[in-house]
């Protein structure tokens, strides 16, 4: 018996959420980053998945440094590239 596709589209699901998830896990691992010894491979196991986190971001986004802190006065991104 064969069970029915889903039928949801690839980007059905909260991008805010999402982004706002995956940014509070950013900084958790930039925090713990901290304590860690350089270039250990815990260090770069930690780089890594920040790296995705970022590139993930860029897909979504569009902004490869939407995660990264803007200078002040840096205007908001638009609404509708997020």
């Amino acid at each position: 018996m064969s069970h029915p596709r889903r039928s949801r589209t690839p980007m059905d699901f909260d991008r805010q959420k999402l982004l706002q998830s995956l940014g509070t896990a950013r900084a958790a691992l930039i925090e713990a980053h901290r304590g860690m010894k350089p270039k250990s491979g815990l260090a770069r196991s930690a780089d890594a998945v920040v790296s995705e986190i970022d590139e993930f971001a860029l897909v979504l986004t569009g902004s490869r440094d939407f995660f990264h802190l803007k200078a002040h006065g840096t205007p908001q991104a638009r609404d509708d590239a997020v």
